[in-house]
């Protein structure tokens, strides 16, 4: 069952096994556009967003090894593009999501020579141009935007999607 946690003003987005495996997307996208409702409630949740997936524990495959998993993802994306500023980039949920749009198994090499350009390409064609609507919709200055693109661009290159890229996990 789709739930919500948070503490100290985080809130934790918990997808669980069987909305993916039904690829129910519903329980949490209505709660998602809770976040989109107004300019205020969008800049009181700017990367305060965590999520995450419940119920794979046993599973010996990483998240974005799942097929299920990732044809969750597409079709949540597809409906909410805007993690580059909800999620936190202290946390795990947008590496998560990012890696189901990578192809999940490459060899070493290839894994450096597709990662990157497929990184760039969700970025550029898909989740900055969210991520600028968000921010003009919320009054960011050109600053704030830079900024927040900075720690998108730190988060992945520090995170361990580097070490997946690099084939060294």
């Amino acid at each position: 069952m789709f739930g919500i946690s948070g503490h100290s003003d985080n809130i934790s987005i918990v997808i669980s096994r069987s909305e993916v495996e039904s690829c129910d997307i519903d329980p949490a996208l209505e709660t998602l556009k809770t976040f989109v409702q107004s300019a205020e409630i969008i800049a009181d949740y700017f990367e305060k967003l965590d999520i995450s997936f419940y119920g794979y524990d046993q599973d010996p495959r990483e998240l974005f090894e799942i097929p299920e998993v990732r044809k969750y993802v597409y079709k949540l994306d597809e409906k909410f593009p805007y993690w580059l500023f909800f999620l936190s980039k202290s946390h795990f949920g947008l590496q998560c999501l990012l890696l189901c749009f990578l192809p999940p198994h490459l060899s070493k090499e290839a894994k450096i020579r597709l990662f990157p350009a497929e990184i760039e390409r969700i970025l550029a064609k898909r989740w900055f141009p969210a991520m600028d609507q968000i921010c003009k919709h919320v009054g960011f200055s050109d600053v704030q935007v830079e900024e927040l693109m900075d720690r998108v661009v730190k988060y992945i290159a520090g995170s361990h999607l580097s070490r997946r890229v690099e084939g060294s996990d």
